[in-house]
C-alpha cells in the first residue's frame, strides 16, 4: 500500500482575487473573439468593421470593470482605431481580403468572411491581452500608450493568427 501526501497550497485573499479576475478576463477576451468571428459573417463590407469595432470596445470596457476603471465607449473607440491600425499590416491580405471579397456574389462572400474571421479573432485577443496585461501592471485607461504596446500588439497577433 503507497501512502501519497497531498501538498497544500495556501492562497492569499488578494492572490485569489487576481485569479479570478484573470479567469474572468480570459473569458471575456474568448466571447470577444467568437463575436468577432460572428462580425466576419455580416455580408455588407463596411458594416462588418464596424461590427468588429464595437465588439472590441464593448470588451474593453468590460475589461476595465474588471479592474475598477470606469471608461467611455466613446474613448474606447478611438483607441481601438488606432491599434486595428497597427493591425492592418500584419494582417492586411486577410482584412482587405475579407472586406473586399464580399462584394462578388457567391463564393466571395464566404472567402471574405473566413478570411476577416481570421483577421477579427486574432486581433479582439491581442487587443485584450495587451489591456489585460496593462491593467495587471497597474495601468489605467488614462496612461494607456498606444506606441508602447505596438511591439507587444504585433506579436500577439502573430501568435493569435498562427492558432
Amino acid at each position: 500500500m503507497t501512502v501519497t501526501t497531498i501538498d497544500v497550497v495556501e492562497v492569499s485573499a488578494d492572490e485569489l482575487r487576481k485569479i479570478k479576475r484573470l479567469d474572468a478576463a480570459g473569458e471575456t477576451i474568448a466571447s470577444s473573439a467568437k463575436w468577432s468571428v460572428g462580425a466576419a459573417l455580416i455580408p455588407i463590407p463596411v458594416l462588418d468593421m464596424a461590427a468588429l469595432g464595437a465588439i472590441q470596445a464593448n470588451m474593453i470596457v468590460d475589461l476595465a470593470d474588471l479592474y475598477d476603471q470606469k471608461i467611455s465607449k466613446q474613448a474606447v473607440r478611438g483607441v481601438i482605431s488606432v491599434l486595428l491600425g497597427m493591425l492592418v499590416p500584419a494582417g492586411a491580405t486577410q482584412m482587405i481580403v475579407g472586406t473586399s471579397a464580399k462584394l462578388l456574389p457567391g463564393y466571395g462572400t464566404i472567402v471574405g468572411a473566413v478570411s476577416l474571421a481570421a483577421f477579427g479573432s486574432a486581433a479582439t485577443y491581442s487587443i485584450g491581452k495587451v489591456f489585460v496585461r496593462h491593467f495587471e501592471n497597474g495601468g489605467t485607461f488614462a496612461n494607456f500608450s498606444v506606441v508602447s504596446v505596438q511591439d507587444d500588439l504585433k506579436k500577439e497577433f502573430t501568435q493569435a493568427a498562427k492558432s
